[in-house]
């Protein structure tokens, strides 16, 4: 069975109106089309949810919503199951993840990793090809989206369930598929955690694990003859920004027997609202620097030392949330813009001592500490509702 896996995908305000239309040609180009014909299934995280029904629940981060109206150009790529364990699936809250599972099913798109409650969107899905069967299973970090006992959301990652999970999702089927909804946005490579649950997936019973949200190319690597990848970048998610990392995104190419997985890429990009499969110099350039981070991460000198470049560069984003109003203040920004950059420097060297960083390392590491946090950041935002 041969397999096509693509990327983050919504229709967003920049192409509605092209979805609405049912614009194939404009909105993914004659090739594009042709291409995704040749598979005999295809998968898609849609990220997004169908408005419509249900109410905006309170995040932070973008709430990202799409018409039904934009089922024309969506049908327009023959999807046949959709991942929804991710950020924006649960948007809406339990009837918008109703009303999206509803209007798919009515349009033959079956999906996985979101429902009215944690066993809903929990469960694995299954396909049949004659004697294969090949299981699919997803989950999420979690970013207001989590669902409970009874709570509709999408299926969070647990370290305490989910391995367990795909260990039974694959007494079920002969390959599984495990999708990863996290990581760092814009970030090429993996955090060290993140390849240590990878790890364990296959460890568990993945057969493929493929790591999405980031809305970039990553990287990958080979474990116990499984591919791990991390970052597949977006198939179609026409955002506000000329980021080059949201210029292209891979095309996984996957062919399943009973014996084996097997995994080939290719390639999109994105000229402006619109995509395209990419050129063969396109395509020869991404897929070499794709390659070339993947050797970096097996060197783990230069993965520690790639990580400290990120570390430092992230820094400040997060020091300043810590300052709380102060730090996202007209005044700091125009004194930090006025000086270069000096004045975040400055007034963050001084604002986080030694002894700051070891309060804050004790309430992230330690196991109480962090849930007691967690809680009382919670409770602190939901009073002020």
């Amino acid at each position: 069975m041969r397999i096509l896996i693509g990327g983050d995908f919504a229709p967003t305000k920049a192409n509605f109106d092209l979805f609405e239309q049912g614009a194939a040609e404009t909105l993914y180009g004659k090739e594009m089309l042709d291409y995704l014909e040749k598979f005999d299934y295809r998968i898609f995280d849609f990220e997004t949810v169908f408005d419509g029904a249900g109410a905006p629940i309170q995040k932070h981060g973008p709430l990202i919503t799409t018409p039904a109206t934009c089922m024309p150009g969506i049908d327009a790529i023959y999807p046949n199951l959709f991942v929804l364990a991710n950020n924006h699936a649960a948007n809406l809250g339990r009837e918008g993840i109703e009303h999206t599972k509803s209007l798919l099913a009515e349009h033959g798109i079956s999906c996985v990793g979101a429902g009215v409650d944690l066993a809903d969107a929990s469960k694995p899905f299954y396909v049949k090809d004659g004697d294969l069967t090949i299981g699919f299973y997803a989950c999420a970090e979690h970013e207001f989206n989590a669902a409970g006992a009874d709570v509709a959301g999408v299926n969070p990652y647990d370290p305490l369930v989910t391995f367990d999970e795909v260990r039974e999702a694959k007494r079920h089927c002969d390959q599984l598929i495990v999708f990863y909804h996290g990581g760092m946005i814009e970030y090429r490579y993996p955090l060290p955690g993140e390849r240590r649950v990878f790890k364990k997936l296959v460890d568990c019973g993945a057969d493929l694990v493929v790591g999405q949200h980031t809305h970039c190319i990553g990287c990958s690597e080979v474990y116990k003859g499984k591919t791990l990848l991390y970052g597949q970048g977006d198939f179609f998610f026409a955002r506000p920004t000329n980021n080059e990392y949201r210029f292209s995104g891979l095309l996984l190419e996957v062919d399943v027997s009973k014996e084996s997985l097997t995994v080939g890429y290719d390639v999109r990009v994105k000229p402006q609202d619109t995509i395209r499969m990419a050129t063969p110099d396109e395509k020869e350039q991404i897929l070499g620097s794709f390659e070339a981070r993947g050797r970096e991460i097996l060197d783990e000198k230069r993965f520690a030392e790639i990580y400290e470049a990120q570390l430092e560069e992230k820094k400040p984003f997060y020091l300043e949330r810590l300052l709380g109003k102060y730090g996202r203040s007209l005044v700091y920004a125009a004194c930090n813009r006025l000086t270069g950059g000096r004045y975040r420097h400055s007034k963050l060297a001084r604002s986080f001592g030694k002894q700051d960083w070891l309060t804050i390392d004790n309430w992230i590491s330690c196991e109480t500490h962090r849930e007691f946090f967690t809680d009382l950041v919670v409770r602190e935002w939901k009073k002020r509702s």
